[in-house]
């Protein structure tokens, strides 16, 4: 029950997060003053990290819509068809600056919040991949433990597996580490839930844990502003997660859901029941009368502000039928979930707070979330010029590189972080950590889920515009290689302090070049997130995309294989770069040398996308044997995780490479390209490849019998693969002298 502590004292504008714009602008659309709890719903509401109003306008110019998109951007996740019977709801979601401040709750509850959002679209979650940057200095190996811990004991207590993931490093991280994390989940096609089905006459009942005081202004003041010398202070505003309670929440939503008892469902995120009851008032168009007197509380003397915006974790808001109520209060009494009836649906636009017959707040809807203002389009700029003096030489091409490459925390192995996560829980994994991209086996006869996540930083930080393709590119590539069908793409915008005129034009050419590759690629964008200020004492992260993507997998019980059966077998690379550089790259960044950020053939990319699509399905016909993405570290570290990855490892590679060839190729990180392994009796096919079926193939090697990786180019180097598995797993560099 709500109590009469908790007095405030006499709040400002400032205290919740707004300008003094927004405060006159919230007077002339009221025609009156907001009280005090009006003033916190407005701040919670109005805060970057709720209403977008930074990026929400960038955001409406990508394609939302496809051949397959069920559910697009507005929704707790995007929905798009994988089959007749199936659906498939997916979203990243971040929680970077919780994550900071403390890494263990902060990540945790990130992955319980997006799983919530699954849910509350009527899909069972089936996997969670994790999207982790992190700096270089003495705090981050801490982070990291911390971060990997959380989303492990989160994901592994609510049984739901960790497929696939994403980890990069970088000083710009240091003190803003980012946390995205991706959730998928399947419901039946045809099943419509949301939070747009609210009708009048409806009752609204809060089921989940019961009301704290923990993560109050998580969203408006944590998540929503630069990082100080306070920044230990915030530590209360992170919030504390209950994976057994999420585990019950989530069985009895989906129990609620399959039997057709709500007309709309929303989780409590972000500004707790003020988010989720003003969201889903405004999407179903109707208005909501909350008392906050029926919420069960877990603290004492909790006052009208403090349950409004509490983020206390593991609750959901349902909007039930009268007609409805007693067969979802007999599920809640069979999951044992703690729930109260808080609320009416009505006609109108407004959400009422009362406490018993005392009215404490009364705002429109249409102004309370649709009437921040926003920051209009500007477009993003390009790249500038670079200074090239420092450039890698033409044909140069050191042994040392291909060990310091390989070992780059970058590149090394990612065992020790995935071993931690349980990824085969739900006997649905077919492929997880250990390959590029997860394979996801629903039922015998329907086609599998392809997931893959991509997060090239380096790239956009040169040219945000050219980066934003090429994160896209980059993703869309890992489910190339299983011959997946992409259905739609989710992004995460990473971002700085987007007042400022660099940062803002870093995330708008970020965002628009998601949207040319979206159209291009024609794999449209289905919902996301945005996380702004990530900034620092004036320092901002590089703008990093974060991007999902969920294909439809032709056979996933036979998975195409990334590493080479045997010896012999030829080393093709499909769709070279005609002009490599290094951009962007990890050996640029290594040697310390500028490089301009290659410049990516799209169409050429999307044509070997459908090639691949095509072969990939008939590749025992074909003699296609594995196939690879070349990824992080280039061309070189993807030929060598194929034969590192291989058990046991008895098998090498000598590449015949031109003469004139050098680190360019070798290292350059270009997305769409692909190395491919095939049986040299099917020779023909590879051969005329490029003439029938308009793609560009070439053969630089092949497999050996000995466990090395040999390049042959203006000069013969060998790297032995026992030193290469070393620099691999455990970083560092090979006294090659």
């Amino acid at each position: 029950m709500v109590g009469d502590g908790g007095n405030r004292g006499m709040l400002t504008y400032q205290d919740v997060g707004l300008s003094a714009y927004e405060e006159q602008e919230i007077m002339r659309l009221l025609g009156r003053r907001p009280n005090e709890l009006e003033l916190g719903l407005f701040g919670a509401l109005w805060s970057e990290h709720c209403s977008y109003k930074s990026s929400k306008n960038l955001l409406a110019q990508l394609p939302h819509q496809g051949r397959f998109v069920v559910q697009g951007p507005g929704g707790n996740a995007g929905v798009v068809q994988l089959s007749a019977d199936w659906d498939v709801a997916f979203k990243i979601e971040s929680h970077n600056h919780p994550s900071f401040v403390e890494p263990l709750q902060g990540a945790a509850t990130g992955v319980g919040g997006i799983l919530r959002d699954i849910v509350a679209m009527g899909a069972r979650p089936i996997a969670i991949a994790d999207i982790l940057k992190f700096g270089t200095n003495e705090k981050a190996p801490a982070l990291l433990h911390g971060v990997v811990e959380g989303i492990g004991a989160y994901g592994n207590a609510i049984g739901i597996p960790n497929v696939t993931g994403s980890l990069g490093f970088s000083a710009v991280y240091d003190a803003n580490p980012l946390v995205n994390v991706l959730a998928v989940g399947i419901r039946r096609h045809g099943l419509h839930v949301g939070a747009d089905g609210a009708r009048p006459g409806s009752v609204l009942i809060l089921i989940g844990q019961g009301t704290g005081r923990d993560g109050i202004h998580g969203a408006s003041l944590l998540a929503s502003h630069d990082f100080g010398a306070e920044t230990e202070e915030m530590r209360p505003t992170v919030q504390v997660g209950d994976p057994f309670m999420g585990k019950l929440l989530m069985e009895a939503t989906l129990a609620i859901v399959d039997k057709g008892l709500s007309d709309a469902v929303q989780d409590l995120g972000a500004a707790g029941l003020t988010s989720s009851t003003a969201e889903l008032a405004y999407a179903s168009s109707v208005g909501l009368e909350i008392d906050v007197s029926q919420v069960i509380c877990r603290e004492a003397n909790m006052s009208p502000y403090e349950v409004m915006l509490s983020e206390t974790q593991e609750r959901m808001l349902l909007s039930v039928p009268k007609h409805n109520l007693a067969a979802v209060l007999e599920i809640l009494a069979w999951y044992e979930l703690p729930y109260a009836q808080i609320g009416q649906v009505m006609a109108g636009d407004f959400l009422r707070v009362v406490a018993g017959d005392q009215v404490l707040a009364e705002l429109p809807t249409s102004v309370l979330v649709g009437g921040c203002p926003r920051v209009p389009v500007k477009h993003g700029k390009r790249m500038g010029s670079i200074d090239q003096s420092g450039a890698v030489e033409t044909g140069n091409l050191e042994l040392a590189w291909g060990y310091q490459v390989l070992g780059h925390a970058d590149c090394r192995d990612r065992a020790s972080v995935y071993q931690r996560y349980d990824s085969m829980i739900g006997i649905r994994t077919v492929w997880g950590p250990e390959h590029d991209v997860a394979v996801m086996h629903l039922e015998n006869g329907s086609p599998g889920i392809c997931i893959a996540v991509a997060a090239p930083a380096r790239w956009a930080e040169i040219d945000s515009y050219s980066g934003g393709i090429g994160a896209v590119a980059a993703a869309l590539s890992l489910v190339a290689t299983q011959g997946a069908v992409p259905l739609g793409l989710t992004d995460g915008i990473n971002a700085g302090n987007p007042e400022k005129p660099e940062a803002y034009d870093k995330m708008a050419a970020l965002i628009q070049g998601i949207g040319k590759a979206a159209e291009i690629f024609e794999v449209p964008v289905t919902g996301g997130n945005v996380s702004l200020h990530n900034e620092t004492e004036g320092r901002a992260i590089w703008p990093t995309a974060a991007i999902g993507v969920v294909a439809r997998h032709p056979s996933p019980e036979h998975p195409m294989a990334d590493t080479p059966p045997y010896a012999g077998a030829r080393v093709l690379i499909l769709n070279p770069p005609t002009k490599p550089d290094l951009g962007g790259s990890v050996l640029a960044e290594i040697l310390g040398r500028s490089a301009s950020y290659p410049t990516l053939d799209v169409d050429a990319i999307q044509h070997s996308v459908h090639f691949l699509a095509e072969i990939v399905p008939q590749a025992e016909h074909v003699g296609l044997l594995a196939c690879r993405a070349v990824g992080v570290g280039g061309l070189f570290v993807t030929v060598a995780k194929s034969l590192i990855d291989k058990n046991p490892m008895a098998l090498g590679a000598h590449l015949n490479l031109a003469q004139d060839v050098d680190a360019r190729f070798v290292f350059n990180e270009m997305a769409g390209q692909w190395v491919l392994f095939v049986d040299p009796k099917i020779s023909p096919f590879w051969d005329h490849v490029s003439e029938t079926h308009g793609v560009s193939v070439i053969d630089i090697g092949s497999v050996t019998d000995s466990p090395e990786l040999v390049l042959t180019g203006g000069r013969t180097l060998t790297w032995p693969l026992i030193d290469l598995k070393r620099a691999y797993r455990k970083g560092g560099v090979r006294d090659v002298r």
